[in-house]
């Protein structure tokens, strides 16, 4: 992520690690990222990805990243889900519900608590249920 944010590259930490930067510690396998979807911003994420691990990001292309629902994986030491898109939501859209956090000398941003409950809040998946319960449980102060 500090690499990312080094190489100017904008981007909003989502999922697990987020959920925990609000306040809801959670095991995590892997890394979400909801990117900005210009063709600037893509082409930065494309070259800071290059050195990423044993290199299979550079298999991607910026046309991987059509503004669109679901997750571009990339499978290094951990999964990397980059999405351009979430929930019918972008970037610019949930960048209102960020907080920022100093990660490894670079600042990044993360969804706050309560974005990440107007992201969560109707999905399927149990885990992310549990976080939406306790998101909520922590902005009530209990």
């Amino acid at each position: 992520m500090a690499g990312l944010a080094e190489a100017r590259v904008d981007f909003i930490l989502v999922g697990g690690l987020a959920v925990a930067y609000a306040g809801y510690e959670r095991s995590t396998m892997d890394l979400g990222l909801l990117v900005e979807a210009s063709d600037e911003n893509i082409e930065g994420l494309l070259s800071a990805l290059e050195d990423f691990g044993e290199g299979h990001a550079r298999e991607l292309e910026p046309d991987d990243f059509a503004l669109e629902e679901g997750a571009v994986r990339v499978v290094e030491a951990f999964p990397l889900d980059l999405f351009t898109q979430m929930s019918g939501r972008t970037y610019e859209d949930l960048l209102p519900f960020t907080d920022e956090r100093a990660v490894a000398n670079a600042t990044i941003r993360h969804l706050d608590a309560e974005g990440l409950i107007s992201l969560k809040k109707d999905s399927l998946r149990p885990k992310d249920r549990l976080d939406v319960k306790a998101l909520r449980a922590l902005q009530q102060g209990s």
